[in-house]
């Protein structure tokens, strides 16, 4: 073995990044190879420069960025990671950059007010996958009003941002600002209505939907899918503990903002 090929075994521990082994909450039950836990590094200092670079913060690039330096020993492509699984491994790397501690403002229904509220991280729980899907990776769903079967699949990062460019490119059309992100989403999760599987059926008959179809097929895929629980509360600076939702957005890795 040459001098640039040494173990990492052999490497010195002062230069060793350091690491956890952190379980996913979809427990890789729809992955081909079914991994369960990742290696997840800390951030650095070198990655500081990623958290301050504006050309990837603000294309909405930092997550994969940070994911494909961090993540090890996956398997694939930290773009296939489930959206709830990519959000469990963020809010990880957050607290280790940061700390457990994270500021938000919360509604204070005592006051009527909002105010500035600490959430301890470490104290969300994960919400697993219990539903069982089909060998091919996709749910069921009976719409309550119009009666169709609906077949859906969880969505990835690759999902996400298929659905962000149909977002941008619709809104470069639309000159009314109106947002169909809700049918693209609808679009990117359903892969038959009743046995249709063409796509561009399916996206007709997804625009007619009554809309508490819609509605319900959203709060399903909602509960079933895994990810952190966001619902949890906040400390006052008064003392008071609040109940809240972990806002988790574009400010997320920016405590000083």
């Amino acid at each position: 073995m040459s001098e640039n090929q040494l173990s990492p075994d052999f490497v010195p521990e002062e230069y060793r990044t350091p690491y956890d082994i952190i379980e996913l909450p979809s427990q890789g039950i729809l992955y081909k190879n079914k991994v369960k836990s990742v290696k997840v590094e800390y951030l650095t200092a070198m990655d500081e420069s990623i958290l301050t670079s504006p050309n990837i913060s603000s294309g909405g690039k930092i997550i994969d960025v940070l994911l494909k330096r961090k993540v090890k020993d996956l398997g694939f492509n930290v773009e296939d990671l489930l959206v709830g699984d990519r959000t469990a491994l963020m809010v990880y790397l957050r607290v280790t950059a940061f700390g457990e501690e994270y500021n938000q403002l919360v509604f204070n229904p005592n006051s009527g007010q909002y105010e500035d509220g600490i959430i301890n991280l470490s104290t969300l729980s994960q919400k697993k996958l219990v539903i069982k899907s089909d060998e091919d990776g996709e749910f069921d769903f009976v719409l309550p009003k119009t009666g169709k079967k609906v077949t859906f699949k969880l969505l990835t990062g690759k999902d996400e941002e298929i659905i962000d460019l149909r977002e941008k490119e619709d809104s470069k059309r639309n000159a009314d600002g109106v947002s169909n992100k809700i049918i693209f989403t609808l679009e990117q999760h359903i892969k038959s209505i009743d046995g249709e599987r063409d796509k561009i059926k399916i996206s007709n008959i997804v625009k007619k939907l009554p809309i508490i179809d819609s509605r319900s097929l959203r709060k399903y895929i909602d509960e079933i899918t895994p990810g952190l629980n966001f619902k949890t509360t906040a400390r006052t600076q008064g003392g008071e503990s609040l109940d809240t939702f972990l806002r988790f957005n574009s400010t997320f890795f920016w405590p000083e903002l």
